[in-house]
């Protein structure tokens, strides 16, 4: 997920922003109106978090144009009390949700997982694919109901591939997603992290797999597939294989007989 925060010279904006990263999200920071109208033309973001109480602009125009813009984007206000009419005007303009000031990093935490789930899951806080769970609010990862220790841009990458699970992801859209515009990262940075997602969560039923030209494609492997991917190896010279290992063989030669398509080797 990719967050723009629009916030002025504010001390309560590296408090913000530290807990938007904390959540694994990328952010964007920029202090004028103006600086995110630019943001906004030309990057993709998931989520826009505007401290109403930093701003002296004139912040509905921003508003309708980047909900007009992005019928998906998520957009959350913050304010203190004493600008309840100010939070009125930006729910009126299009603001999914606010958060009276001052800002209590647990609320925080849990608005922005309910308005990114809402953006890319349907409102599920839960993230499924085959043995595979991601927990949202709480970022927890599991195989199989068994733990997996993920860096926070390891599982930044695996929440992409999972919303988008059977479909390829380019490169650059999962860059444009878990970097910020201050990270100064390497196209092969994506390529680091996806062959340690391989590693980590490795199933028999899942395959990351690399389609030349697309990007990266989390996929089931089905008994069928699992048998292609034995040939596979088989054809590479790494997999020798008794007469187990041959009947499965045979029988994976049979479904391509029968016309089966095969995943990519």
């Amino acid at each position: 997920m990719r967050v723009l925060l629009l916030q002025g010279a504010v001390r309560v904006t590296a408090h913000v922003e530290l807990v938007i990263q904390q959540m694994d999200f990328a952010v964007d920071k920029v202090a004028l109106v103006e600086e995110a109208h630019a943001a906004l033309a030309v990057n993709g973001y998931d989520l826009l978090v505007a401290d109403l109480d930093s701003l002296d602009e004139d912040f509905s125009d921003l508003l309708r144009g980047a909900r007009s813009a992005d019928g998906g984007l998520r957009l959350l206000v913050l304010a203190g009390r004493d600008r309840l009419d100010a939070i009125a005007a930006a729910l009126a303009h299009g603001a999914d949700d606010f958060q009276i000031k001052p800002i209590d990093p647990g609320e925080l935490r849990l608005r922005l997982s309910s308005l990114s789930a809402r953006r890319g899951a349907k409102g599920a806080s839960v993230l499924e694919y085959g043995p595979l769970r991601l927990h949202l609010d709480t970022r927890d990862v599991s195989l199989d109901g068994k733990s997996v220790e993920l860096t926070p841009r390891e599982r930044a990458v695996l929440q992409i591939l999972m919303r988008e699970g059977g479909s390829a992801v380019s490169k650059d859209y999962i860059a444009s997603r878990i970097f910020s515009m201050d990270d100064n990262a390497a196209p092969s940075a994506i390529e680091t992290y996806v062959s340690r997602l391989r590693r980590k969560v490795a199933h028999p039923d899942l395959q990351i797999r690399t389609v030349h030209g697309l990007g990266y494609l989390l996929a089931r492997i089905s008994a069928t597939g699992a048998m292609t991917l034995v040939l596979c190896a088989m054809a590479a010279g790494g997999l020798r294989l008794g007469s187990e290992g041959a009947r499965v063989g045979i029988a994976a030669l049979q479904a391509l007989s029968a016309g089966l398509a095969l995943p990519f080797c």
